[in-house]
C-alpha cells in the first residue's frame, strides 16, 4: 500500500512540472514580443501625420517668441524642415526647459528640439536616444562693455560668473573651476536673469551659447563678447531610448537637409554670427 501512495505522489509530481513547463512557455513569448514591438514613435507620427516637438522658447536665436506670440527662431524653422522631409506637419510644444525630458518620457511631445547637448539630455535622464549633431555651439563669456580686466577665460580667476544651471555651461564652468580657480559660481534659471545681474554689477561674467550672447549684444551695446570658448557642444534632437527607427528617420532627415540647402538657409537667416 506505501509503495502504492508512493507511486501515485510521484506520478502526480511529473504531472504538476510537465503543466509548469507547458504554461511558462507562451510567457516568454509574450515578452519577445513585447520587446519586438517596443519602437513604436515613427509609426504613430505616421499615422498622425504629425510630429509633436517639445521646444523651450526661451533661448535667442534658436528659439523664442515674436510679437503675435508665435515660436520663432533656428530651432523652430530646423523642426519645420525635418518635418517637410518627413512628410507630417510639425507642432511645436511650448515646454519649460526643466520639463523637457521628463513630458517626452510622459508622451507630451514625440522629440525635443531646443538647443539641447547630450550632457543636458542624459543629465535629465539616461533614457533617451540622441540624433546625429546637428549644430556645434560654443560655449564664451559676456561682460560688460567697460571691462578690461577679462579677456579670457582664464582672467576669470577671482571672478563671479553666472550662468543658467543644468545648462552646457554649467559643466564647462565646472571643469574650469578646477583648473582656474573662481570666486563664486552662480546658477540662474535662466540666463536672461544672469545677464541682468551682469548689466546691474553683481556678477563679472555670464557663460552663455555664443548664438545667444551675440543676440543680446545686438540689442545692448554695454555689453561684449569674449570669444574664448570654454568648451564646444553638439546639440541634438532627442527622442526616447528604443525609439531607433524614429532615431534613424531623424538622421536621414538632417543629411538630406543638408544636402539640399535648407539647413544653410536656415543657419543663415538666425546664425550668420558677425
Amino acid at each position: 500500500m506505501k509503495k502504492l501512495k508512493k507511486s501515485l505522489v510521484l506520478a502526480l509530481s511529473t504531472i504538476l512540472c510537465i503543466g509548469a513547463v507547458g504554461c511558462s512557455a507562451p510567457k516568454e513569448d509574450k515578452k519577445d514580443e513585447s520587446k519586438e514591438s517596443k519602437s513604436t514613435a515613427w509609426n504613430t507620427i505616421q499615422e498622425k501625420g504629425e510630429l509633436v516637438v517639445g521646444m523651450c522658447p526661451e533661448y535667442p536665436p534658436f528659439s523664442t517668441r515674436n510679437e503675435a506670440g508665435d515660436v520663432e527662431g533656428f530651432d523652430a524653422d530646423f523642426a519645420k524642415a525635418l518635418g517637410e522631409e518627413l512628410g507630417v506637419k510639425v507642432t511645436i510644444k511650448d515646454t519649460p526647459w526643466e520639463g523637457l525630458v521628463a513630458g517626452l518620457q510622459k508622451g507630451d511631445h514625440d522629440v525635443i528640439i531646443s538647443a539641447m547637448s547630450p550632457q543636458e539630455a542624459t543629465s535629465a535622464s539616461e533614457n533617451v536616444n540622441m540624433s546625429d549633431p546637428y549644430y556645434e555651439l560654443s560655449d564664451i563669456i559676456i561682460v560688460q562693455k567697460d571691462n578690461n580686466d577679462i579677456k579670457s577665460k582664464e582672467d576669470l580667476k577671482g571672478k563671479t560668473v553666472g550662468l543658467q544651471a543644468t545648462s552646457s555651461c554649467e559643466v564647462g564652468i565646472e571643469e574650469l573651476n578646477k583648473t582656474t580657480k573662481l570666486k563664486d559660481i552662480r546658477k540662474y534659471n535662466r540666463t536672461q536673469e544672469a545677464v541682468l545681474d551682469l548689466q546691474n554689477g553683481r556678477i563679472d561674467a555670464v557663460a552663455a551659447g555664443i548664438a545667444f550672447a551675440a543676440s543680446q549684444i545686438n540689442d545692448n551695446d554695454a555689453l561684449k563678447i569674449i570669444n574664448d570658448p570654454i568648451q564646444k557642444c553638439d546639440l541634438v534632437v532627442v527622442m526616447n531610448k528604443g525609439e531607433d527607427e524614429l532615431t534613424n528617420k531623424i538622421n536621414d532627415a538632417i543629411s538630406s537637409i543638408r544636402e539640399n540647402g535648407k539647413y544653410d538657409e536656415v543657419v543663415k537667416k538666425w546664425l550668420d554670427i558677425k
